[in-house]
């Protein structure tokens, strides 16, 4: 499956990335269910996406997952991405905590 540019609920918003989703139909969920928190997250993604150390609610996984990133988004749900080929971010997973996280 192939990489989709994804945007922020609302309004359009322009950071130093661009966003990508390989899900990104979750991704539009998530937006659909908490637009301002989601708005949040895509300027992060959009402007910080790879937080070199702990950031809140945006972090660095680590062990076996230590190529991806992930955003607690809040009430369980979670969006965790990875670097792209070209450096953009690519989300790889929008929705409930993963089983992993726990």
């Amino acid at each position: 499956m192939s990489p989709q540019e994804i945007h922020p609920p609302g309004e359009s918003y322009r950071g130093r990335h661009h966003v990508y989703a390989t899900r990104k139909r979750e991704w539009e969920k998530l937006c659909q269910a908490r637009p301002a928190v989601m708005e949040r997250v895509y300027r992060e993604l959009a402007d910080n996406p790879y937080p070199r150390t702990y950031a809140g609610r945006h972090h660095r996984m680590a062990g076996r997952l230590r190529d991806f990133w992930e955003f607690e988004v809040g009430g369980g749900e979670r969006v965790r991405y990875k670097r792209g080929a070209d450096g953009n971010p690519v989300v790889v997973y929008a929705g409930p905590a993963p089983p992993d996280t726990h």
